[in-house]
Protein backbone atom coordinates (compact mmCIF):
# COMPACT_ATOMS: atom_id res chain seq x y z
CA UNK A 1 0.00 0.00 0.00
CA UNK A 2 1.49 3.49 -0.60
CA UNK A 3 2.40 5.75 2.25
CA UNK A 4 -0.27 8.48 2.56
CA UNK A 5 0.80 11.91 2.22
CA UNK A 6 -1.11 14.07 4.75
CA UNK A 7 -0.88 17.96 5.25
CA UNK A 8 -1.05 19.74 8.27
CA UNK A 9 -2.60 23.54 7.86
CA UNK A 10 -2.49 25.27 11.13
CA UNK A 11 -0.64 28.99 12.74
CA UNK A 12 0.72 27.26 15.55
CA UNK A 13 4.42 26.15 14.82
CA UNK A 14 4.44 24.11 18.02
CA UNK A 15 1.21 22.29 17.13
CA UNK A 16 2.83 21.68 13.22
CA UNK A 17 5.80 20.24 14.77
CA UNK A 18 4.15 18.06 17.20
CA UNK A 19 1.72 17.01 14.61
CA UNK A 20 4.18 16.44 12.05
CA UNK A 21 6.58 14.53 14.83
CA UNK A 22 3.51 11.93 15.33
CA UNK A 23 2.34 11.36 11.88
CA UNK A 24 5.87 10.44 10.58
CA UNK A 25 6.50 8.06 13.38
CA UNK A 26 2.99 6.43 12.46
CA UNK A 27 4.40 6.04 8.88
CA UNK A 28 3.47 9.18 7.22
CA UNK A 29 4.39 11.56 4.83
CA UNK A 30 4.11 15.18 6.11
CA UNK A 31 3.32 18.39 4.40
CA UNK A 32 2.97 21.61 6.55
CA UNK A 33 1.74 25.12 6.16
CA UNK A 34 1.41 27.67 8.75
CA UNK A 35 -1.95 28.81 7.15
CA UNK A 36 -4.92 28.33 5.30
CA UNK A 37 -3.47 29.97 1.93
CA UNK A 38 -0.07 28.36 1.95
CA UNK A 39 -2.32 25.00 3.06
CA UNK A 40 -4.46 25.32 -0.25
CA UNK A 41 -1.17 26.30 -2.39
CA UNK A 42 0.53 22.64 -1.03
CA UNK A 43 -2.29 20.88 -2.18
CA UNK A 44 -1.15 18.58 -4.43
CA UNK A 45 -2.76 15.24 -5.96
CA UNK A 46 -0.70 13.26 -3.88
CA UNK A 47 -1.84 14.46 -0.13
CA UNK A 48 -4.40 11.92 0.94
CA UNK A 49 -5.38 13.66 4.15
CA UNK A 50 -5.63 17.18 5.45
CA UNK A 51 -5.47 18.19 9.35
CA UNK A 52 -7.13 21.92 9.16
CA UNK A 53 -7.36 23.92 11.91
CA UNK A 54 -10.13 26.31 11.93
CA UNK A 55 -9.07 29.55 13.78
CA UNK A 56 -5.68 31.18 11.82
CA UNK A 57 -4.76 34.50 10.57
CA UNK A 58 -6.03 35.76 6.84
CA UNK A 59 -8.71 33.05 6.05
CA UNK A 60 -10.53 30.63 8.85
CA UNK A 61 -10.81 27.16 8.73
CA UNK A 62 -13.92 26.61 7.26
CA UNK A 63 -13.32 29.03 4.30
CA UNK A 64 -10.10 26.96 3.16
CA UNK A 65 -12.21 23.88 3.67
CA UNK A 66 -14.51 25.59 1.04
CA UNK A 67 -11.56 25.73 -1.34
CA UNK A 68 -10.55 22.32 -0.26
CA UNK A 69 -13.52 20.80 -1.09
CA UNK A 70 -14.09 22.82 -4.50
CA UNK A 71 -10.64 21.22 -5.32
CA UNK A 72 -10.35 17.59 -4.22
CA UNK A 73 -13.96 16.69 -2.71
CA UNK A 74 -12.83 13.28 -2.17
CA UNK A 75 -9.88 14.48 -0.19
CA UNK A 76 -10.07 13.05 3.92
CA UNK A 77 -10.21 16.28 5.89
CA UNK A 78 -10.09 16.29 9.90
CA UNK A 79 -11.37 19.44 11.01
CA UNK A 80 -9.61 20.51 14.44
CA UNK A 81 -10.88 23.84 16.29
CA UNK A 82 -10.26 24.46 20.17
CA UNK A 83 -11.92 28.05 19.83
CA UNK A 84 -15.38 27.26 19.41
CA UNK A 85 -18.24 24.83 20.29
CA UNK A 86 -19.55 21.64 18.83
CA UNK A 87 -21.48 24.02 16.31
CA UNK A 88 -18.20 25.01 14.28
CA UNK A 89 -17.24 21.59 13.85
CA UNK A 90 -20.96 20.64 12.59
CA UNK A 91 -20.61 23.23 9.74
CA UNK A 92 -16.99 22.12 8.53
CA UNK A 93 -18.90 18.33 8.73
CA UNK A 94 -21.67 19.83 6.39
CA UNK A 95 -19.01 21.14 4.10
CA UNK A 96 -17.06 17.85 3.50
CA UNK A 97 -15.27 17.69 6.53
CA UNK A 98 -14.80 13.44 7.23
CA UNK A 99 -14.28 14.39 10.74
CA UNK A 100 -13.49 16.24 13.81
CA UNK A 101 -11.14 16.86 17.14
CA UNK A 102 -11.66 19.19 19.57
CA UNK A 103 -7.83 21.06 20.67
CA UNK A 104 -6.41 20.05 23.49
CA UNK A 105 -6.54 16.44 21.85
CA UNK A 106 -4.67 13.38 23.07
CA UNK A 107 -2.26 12.64 20.43
CA UNK A 108 -3.58 8.89 20.78
CA UNK A 109 -7.21 9.65 20.20
CA UNK A 110 -6.02 11.88 17.19
CA UNK A 111 -3.71 8.71 15.91
CA UNK A 112 -6.80 6.29 15.61
CA UNK A 113 -8.93 9.52 13.76
CA UNK A 114 -6.34 9.52 11.32
CA UNK A 115 -6.06 6.11 10.48
CA UNK A 116 -9.79 5.76 10.52
CA UNK A 117 -10.72 8.40 7.96
CA UNK A 118 -7.85 7.00 5.83
CA UNK A 119 -9.74 3.94 5.87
Amino acid sequence: MKQAKILIIDDEPGMRWVLEKLLKEEGYSVVTAADGTEGINKLTSDISMVLLDYKMPGISGLEALDQIMARRPELAVIFMTGYSSMPVALEALKKGAKAYVMKPFHLSELKVTVKKTLE
